[in-house]
Formats: structure tokens, sequence, C-alpha cells
């Protein structure tokens, strides 16, 4: 079995476009560390300006 976690990190829109309010790379480094895999990258661009995000989906296996 998997267990399943969820790294949200919100976009922000700037003159020159969109863009992340945290690196994301950065996430994937530190969740990697505790064991977590990095599944897929989920990107929410179409919703209210203050609710568009992208999420980060980690698993890893329960024992």
């Amino acid at each position: 079995m998997y267990e399943y976690t969820v790294k949200r990190i919100a976009l922000v829109h700037g003159r020159e476009g969109m863009s992340l309010v945290e690196d994301y790379e950065q996430h994937i480094a530190a969740y990697a560390k505790q064991g977590w895999r990095f599944v897929q990258l989920v990107v929410f661009s179409e919703l209210a300006p203050n609710e568009r995000r992208i999420d980060l989906l980690f698993e890893r296996k329960i024992e």
C-alpha cells in the first residue's frame, strides 16, 4: 500500500505572466529526503485569482 500527500504552491499573476510563490524544485528535493516519491504536478491556473496554485503529489510505500 501507499500513502499520499499534496504540497500546494500559490500562483501569482504579475506583469510578465504567472509565477510561483515558492520554488517547487526545493520542495521535491525535501520530500525525497523524507522518503517521498514525486508523482505528478497539477496546475490549477483557471481558478479564481486568489485560488490559483499548483499541487505537487507525492507517494511513499507503507510497510
